[in-house]
């Protein structure tokens, strides 16, 4: 094979990593690593980090300054943190400064890194997602655990949202790694516990919960299945409870029924033309009545007068 060959085999590989390649990669594809100096001495290779190229004219993106971060560790290494939160789709927050976990690192300096040494790192916690190795989608979620509990939370309920994980993937990865001082374990550990009490409760266990909350606080019990028509008597929707004398509806969304497309905005729908006729719709989910209880029942007393006992 041909100087020449063995650089468009070179390029071809490259593409699939967004126009990025190490000098070990080159020389498994038949280059010496003075031909790639060359090269970058003449501008048809661009040096991005240490032993890491990109072909020139490839496009500068996100991804490939991520393509070329991974790929600048000679250990084992992701994509990870909020970086791989937000390849997966986790969470939106925008990437700052890039998320590398490796097994090993150097202690060399790499502006715009943020470098994780990780000890419970395996092969299999990596995967390739367009072209890049990212941390698994369950690892990521409980990575997260090292900023603050509400993007955990939301990272969660997006992973199991659109299939990138299941509750039982992520604890067993928690069971795992889950070692005394072990970052983001324990903010996870409590959002499993209560999304799985959530995840099993069918529709008639979520409203008695309901119902005996509203007890607890000693608070008047609403009418149940209430049905909302117009002034002309043509039916509006039927809702999980009211209180007719204040104008107020209450609804409570279960994991197996509020999360498709349809049915979110069929019930958006309703709660817009409960507004226009002067009612307030109050949603609670499982999560709310058992993480939240006072802050239940606060709104429902500020909404209905006269509603404790």
């Amino acid at each position: 094979m041909t100087e020449n060959h063995a650089h468009r085999v070179l390029g071809q590989e490259a593409a699939r990593r967004h126009g990025v390649f190490t000098l070990v990669q080159a020389q498994d594809a038949g280059v010496p690593q003075r031909s790639v100096a060359n090269r970058a001495a003449a501008g048809r290779y661009l040096r991005l980090q240490p032993g890491v190229y990109a072909i020139a004219g490839a496009p500068e993106s996100i991804h490939r300054r991520i393509a070329a971060a991974v790929a600048s560790f000679p250990a084992l290494a992701a994509a990870s943190h909020q970086t791989a939160a937000e390849m997966w789709g986790l969470t939106n927050r925008g990437v700052r400064k890039i998320d590398v976990v490796t097994t090993r690192w150097d202690r060399v300096h790499r502006p715009k890194l943020a470098v994780h040494e990780s000890t419970d790192l395996v092969a299999d916690d990596v995967v390739e997602l367009d072209g890049i190795p990212v941390t698994s989608a369950a690892r990521t979620v409980v990575d997260l655990g090292a900023s603050n509990r509400w993007i955990v939370e939301r990272a969660l309920e997006e992973g199991i949202r659109h299939d990138l994980f299941t509750l039982g993937e992520v604890e067993a990865f928690v069971r795992r790694v889950g070692r005394r001082g072990r970052r983001g374990v324990g903010v996870i550990r409590p959002l499993l516990v209560a999304r799985r009490r959530w995840d099993t409760a069918t529709e008639s266990a979520l409203e008695d919960r309901f119902r005996e909350l509203l007890a607890d606080f000693g608070l008047r019990q609403p009418a149940p299945q209430f049905v909302l028509t117009s002034d002309e008597g043509s039916f509006i929707c039927r809702t999980d409870f009211a209180y007719p004398d204040a104008q107020v509806l209450i609804e409570l969304d279960s994991e197996a029924h509020h999360l498709d497309r349809i049915t979110f905005r069929r019930d958006r729908a309703k709660q817009n033309l409960a507004a226009t006729m002067g009612w307030t719709v109050l949603r609670y989910t499982w999560w709310d009545l058992i993480e939240e209880p006072h802050r239940v029942c606060r709104e429902i007393q500020e909404l209905v007068p006269g509603t404790a006992v």
